[in-house]
This record gives structure tokens, sequence and C-alpha cells, in this order.
């Protein structure tokens, strides 16, 4: 029997409505915040305005930080992390998709700190601003667990790294902020659940507790994923599929991922306009068919869990069958576009491979089937 630690301290407030908490919340940690967030969605939805008319009822002194991109570069997170400590601020808050959550406990770590955030690679942080995560988008997980990726810009590389004292004093999970996401988002932070689901189920550093958010999270999944695309205002679906992208960052937070982040983090790194989801989504089918063998009897659980009917099927048949659903799912979203549709150039799959192993190595040595240089090389080969 295996021997393993758990640990996660983040507070989770789910429910209709409770960002209206987010001031009392907030007072707990501090008289003045920093929101950190993106450039306009916010903004347009008016979530932004409400949360600081929130704050501010609370007695609560808010300074915005609206610099954040769809993939968050050390500049923007050392600029945030400067300001923070300009106003003196003593709580950070996540305002946003994955983005902006992942980057606002980056924020957190360097206002704390003396250095540049990119020197955190290697120099591990022992203490971090108090960091609350309101999340308005269902697939990034970031607000319930430690890590955070970043674009370094003048290389492309896109790490991810996670210390004990960047996770979210509290996660505020609102699913009426999430009706606000356009299908294509929804469809493509909705993949992303699912891959985090699929990786943290297969990898090599699963135990009993993260494969149990796996099952739930699974039929979260399964009932919601294309329902919230067709049906933008179904509450219902939006909040199980919050739901799902929550159980999905306790898992990873606890088994981590494998292959498909492994390779998508240093495209997005080098593209940052490829959306993250769309860029797993290009990399899903061909990974899962190398992994077939040494996952076969958890892909035949996952079919099960679908469900998937095995009428007679074999054992290999029955496990392919998930990787059959999973482009169903693809083409239902909207999201089977190879690397070559999301503007990678070819010429670059070798540059990519290698980051995968400099920036992302551990999710390699994760996934269920060892893979070198040349085994992910052909996995882009053929995603492309």
């Amino acid at each position: 029997m295996d021997s393993f630690d758990i640990f996660n301290p983040v507070n989770i407030r789910f429910g209709r409505g409770v960002i209206g908490e987010a001031g009392k919340i907030a007072r707990r940690y501090s008289n003045s915040a920093l929101i950190v967030t993106g450039k306009t969605s916010m903004r347009k939805t008016g979530v932004l305005d409400n949360l600081i008319g929130i704050l501010k009822s609370a007695g609560v002194d808010v300074t915005v930080y609206d610099g954040i991109t769809p993939n968050p570069t050390t500049a923007e997170i050392d600029e945030a992390a400067g300001i923070a400590k300009q106003k003196g601020v003593g709580l950070i808050i996540g305002l946003g998709g994955g983005s902006p959550l992942d980057s606002a406990k980056a924020v957190a770590v360097a206002a704390k700190g003396d250095m540049p955030v990119w020197n955190y690679l290697k120099t591990p942080a022992t203490e971090a601003l108090p960091v609350i995560t309101i999340v308005s988008t269902s697939g990034t997980g970031s607000e319930v667990n430690r890590y955070s990726v970043m674009t370094n810009p003048e290389t492309g590389e896109k790490p991810g790294f996670g210390y004990a004292c960047m996770y979210p004093k509290e996660a505020i999970i609102d699913p009426e902020i999430t009706a606000s996401m356009p299908p294509q988002v929804t469809a493509a932070t909705g993949f992303d659940v699912f891959v985090h689901i699929l990786e943290a189920f297969t990898g090599k550093i699963r135990n009993a507790f993260s494969s149990a958010y796996c099952m739930q999270a699974f039929y979260l999944l399964r009932d919601n994923l294309v329902r919230a695309y067709e049906e933008p205002a179904n509450i219902e679906a939006r909040g199980n599929m919050a739901l799902a992208s929550a159980l999905a960052g306790l898992a990873i937070d606890i088994s981590g991922v494998g292959i498909m982040h492994a390779l998508e983090h240093p495209v997005s790194g080098n593209y940052p306009e490829v959306a993250h989801g769309a860029g797993l989504a290009a990399l899903a089918v061909p990974s899962m068919k190398y992994n077939l063998e040494a996952c076969k009897m958890d892909f035949m659980l996952i079919a099960h869990h679908f469900g998937i009917k095995r009428a007679g099927k074999s054992d290999d048949e029955y496990a392919y069958a998930l990787i059959e659903k999973t482009e169903d799912i693809i083409r239902t979203l909207s999201l089977n576009a190879r690397l070559k549709d999301l503007g990678v150039e070819k010429d670059r799959l070798p540059k990519i491979a290698k980051e995968a192993f400099s920036t992302m190595g551990f999710a390699i040595q994760n996934n269920a089937r060892a893979a070198g240089e040349a085994e992910v090389l052909k996995i882009l080969e053929e995603s492309y």
C-alpha cells in the first residue's frame, strides 16, 4: 500500500450569490486589497464594478491591476507586485479565469519578497500575501490549488510552480458569475477540466483521494459540459461545471498533470494567442493514443463512468472507445483544430518538445507512460 500526504487549506465557498460575501471575507485578512484581473471581461460583464462596490461597502480600500493577458507574463506579474508594494496592500484578490487567478498567487509571492517572480522557479517561496480567488470560468482549478503558470516573454518558456504559501485562503465560486462566459470560453475551459481529471486519474502519483475527486468530477462533466456549452443560461449546468472544475483542481493539486499539459504549456508559451483549452484539444487524441496501452484499465473505467456501453467490446476496443468519445466531445465543442490551425509553425515543434522537458519535466515524469524527446516530438507531429 502506497504512502501519501494530503494537504489543502483552502476554504471553499460555493453557491449562487456568494460573491456578496467577499467584503466581510476580505476584512478578515486586510482592509486594503489589490484586485488582479484581466483587461476586459470582468469589466464588461459588470463583475469587477460589483466586487469593488462590495469591498468598499465593507471598508476595504481597493486598487485594481487589470493588465493580465490570457497567457500572463512575468513582466505583468512583477508590475502588479510593484503596485501592491507601493500601495502597501495586505491582500491579493484574483478575479477571473485561470490567468488572473494564477497571476494573483504569483503576485502574492513577489509582493512579499524582494526579487523578480521568475527567480522563484529556483528559489522556493516561504511567504506570500494572503490570496482570495473569485473564479469566472469553469476549467482552471486554480481557485483551489497552489499552482501558478507564467510565461517568460523573452524565451517563450511557460513553466508552472507552486509552494505551500501560495494556497488561496478563500475560494469564492459563484455559478452566476460563470454564466457570462461566451460559448468558446465555456468549451475551452470545460475541456481543460476534462484533461485535468484524465491526467490526475492516470498519473503515476495518483492516490485514493485524487481518484475520488476525479470520479465525482467525471460524473458532473459527463452530464453538464455540453449542456453548459449549448445552453449558456442553464445555471444548474454552470454550477455543476464549476464544481467539476474545483474537484479537478483539488485532484491535480494532489496528483499533478501529464503529457498533454507538458506539451501545451510550451505551445501557448511560444504562441500566446493560443487558448490553453484549445491547445489541449489539439494534443488530446495523439496523447491518449500514446498512453493507451499504459492506461487501458483506467480508460475502460472512465468509459464506464461516461456511460459508454461495452456491448461485447474487447478490452482494447472498450479502452479505445474513450478516445472516440473524446473526439466526439472535441467536435461537439468546436475545438477540432490542429496545431497548424492554431498558428503553430512546424519548424518550431523541436523547440516545443525540448521546452516540454525543461519547463514541465515533472508532468512528463508523472505521465502514465514514459516518454523521451523523440516520443514527445512524434506526438506534436501527429497533432499538427
